[in-house]
């Protein structure tokens, strides 16, 4: 007799054999109980997850000899034909290969013909989404009012390839993937019917690199057992399945962390050497790089996360969150250059490089806190010269006049006798930098502007700025209500008496005609020719605009 693989040999026979459906399988034997199965099922999810196994389940349940029942017997004749496949009244169709028309009319024409021995007729349709919209439109209506002996039950990995009004006839069921613990559970089993000695570990590389799909967990299980006949050992799965050496894995992360691109590279030689190609090496790096990005983000007791124990437990705390998001950057770009490309290994060992030597990543909203407080502190310092020096000038004033015995007015007299400043005939220029330093503290573009100006005197309460004529729109700007508001606010606090601004514009600032006169006004006594294109209104613009000045034209 041939061999049976494993995939078929320990197929589930029953509900409670279906490994990671529960609510699916509660579902079905709840409908089964109460005489409340619908007339179409759509079984939707990944490959290898249990869709046709619970097909045929359902199709035993249904058509039992002691049914129906949620548990079929698995002896009675008709049982034993749905499990092999070979059952007259139950007819697995592959979609893919009758996806046409022609053959959904003929199941038309047969549903209408009774079981020859059983209660349902059944249709289990693997690969649905195959066929074609002609044949989809033709099995519409015997789909939503089959006879009441017909059951049809849909399998299929993309639903999403499926008519809508298919999907609204139909019962549909999610499949997810089966979790590495329960595909560990299931091998442990199959590898004690066997007889074959296995490490724990084995079992749990086998079922990462199943990747949810049962079926294709007991395919890698049938090949090693073919390789190593009573017992598996870990060096076993990494030369049958091309799979990097854990140790080797730990060592580039002790290379990231120790920026050393020599070990680096010497550990990629080791595993190019090997036969492993670089994709392989990649995808399995970017499945470790993401066990310590989840264990960052969510912590090590995480339950619903199987991580590699090793690797978190010697780099969990070494990467930040940021670093990590951006390995995986760096290695998904490599991973998808280096597929179809004949520098594979220059590729990765510029990606290994170019790891060893990048630094510790911050977040966005990290660099912005930090430039804010930067900010804050130099304005903050700024503040504080000015007014050092404001309390200097002051200082070395009052030692003047007291020096010269200048005498003192009955005005200051009394104010400082009440402890009050007095209104001063003008304000010193440290004064008016503190007060630009306030107004850049709370406006930072009225600050830019005012600045722009140039200080002219204080008198009667009133502050006078000038700008010149080029800048007549700091000027027309700052006059705004707001804006002007602001400043004096500013300049209130200061000075701790009510302030007006008046901003004027610079007489005769004609840069042009200025850098005319200093070319030409070498020597009074000497007779100098003034070039004509000095009165050229370009030159003049061109002057003003950049402040330049003539230095030799050529005649």
């Amino acid at each position: 007799m041939s061999y049976l693989v494993l995939a078929r040999r320990y197929r589930p026979q029953t509900f409670e054999d279906v490994v990671g459906q529960d609510a699916i399988v509660t579902t079905l034997k709840n409908a089964i109980r109460s005489n409340r199965v619908a007339h179409a099922y759509l079984l939707a999810g990944p490959r290898g997850v249990g869709k046709t196994s619970v097909a045929r389940i359902l199709s035993k349940a249904l058509n039992c000899q002691h049914g129906p029942t949620e548990t079929p017997c698995n002896v009675c004749d008709i049982c034993h034909c749905i499990s092999d496949g070979n059952d007259i009244d139950v007819l697995e169709i592959d979609g893919a290969s009758n996806r046409g028309i022609d053959e959904v009319r003929n199941i038309r024409q047969n549903v209408n013909y009774t079981p020859s021995r059983a209660r349902y007729k059944i249709y289990i349709i693997d690969e649905v989404h195959m066929l074609t919209r002609e044949a989809f439109n033709a099995l519409l209506k015997t789909l939503e009012e089959p006879p009441g002996h017909v059951k049809f039950i849909f399998a299929t990995t993309a639903a999403n390839r499926l008519p809508e009004t298919v999907q609204s006839r139909c019962q549909r069921f999610d499949f997810k993937n089966i979790s590495i613990k329960d595909i560990e559970k299931r091998l442990q089993d199959i590898c004690k019917s066997e007889g074959v000695d296995v490490d724990p570990s084995v079992l749990n590389s086998i079922a990462r690199r199943a990747k949810g799909g049962l079926r294709d967990s007991q395919s890698v299980l049938d090949q090693l057992l073919s390789f190593c006949k009573d017992k598996i050992t870990p060096e076993d799965v990494n030369f049958v399945l091309g799979c990097i050496d854990e140790d080797k894995i730990l060592g580039i992360f002790e290379s990231f962390v120790k920026k050393d691109v020599i070990s680096a590279l010497k550990i990629i030689d080791e595993i190019l050497n090997e036969g492993k190609t670089p994709v392989e090496f990649v995808d399995q790096l970017l499945s470790s790089v993401r066990d310590l990005l989840i264990t960052s983000s969510c912590g090590q007791g995480t339950k619903w996360f199987d991580s590699n124990t090793s690797l978190v437990q010697r780099f969990g705390k070494s990467f930040s969150a940021d670093t990590l998001m951006y390995m995986i950057q760096i290695l998904s770009d490599t991973r998808m250059r280096t597929t179809d490309s004949l520098l594979q290994r220059i590729l990765l060992e510029m990606a290994m490089i170019k790891l060893c030597r990048m630094e510790s990543v911050c977040s966005l909203n990290e660099i912005t806190e930090k430039i804010t407080s930067l900010e804050n502190k130099l304005m903050l310092f700024g503040s504080d010269v000015a007014e050092k020096t404001g309390e200097l000038v002051f200082s070395q004033k009052t030692h003047v006049r007291d020096s010269i015995s200048e005498p003192v007015s009955e005005e200051y007299k009394t104010a400082e006798i009440e402890n009050k400043k007095p209104e001063a005939p003008s304000i010193e220029k440290d004064i008016w930098e503190k007060i630009l330093l306030s107004v850049q503290k709370k406006k930072k573009s009225t600050g830019s502007l005012l600045r722009e100006g140039r200080f002219l005197g204080y008198k009667d309460g009133e502050i006078t700025v000038e700008f010149p004529g080029k800048y007549s729109f700091h000027s027309q700007r700052l006059s705004q209500i707001e804006e002007k508001r602001l400043v004096e606010q500013c300049a209130k606090e200061i000075l701790s008496s009510d302030v007006r601004l008046r901003f004027v514009l610079a007489k005769n600032d004609n840069s042009a005609e200025n850098e005319i006169n200093k070319v030409s006004s070498h020597d009074p006594s000497e007779k100098t020719e003034i070039n004509p294109a000095f009165s050229e209104p370009a030159v003049k613009k061109t002057l003003e605009l950049f402040g330049g000045r003539v230095i030799k034209t050529n005649k």
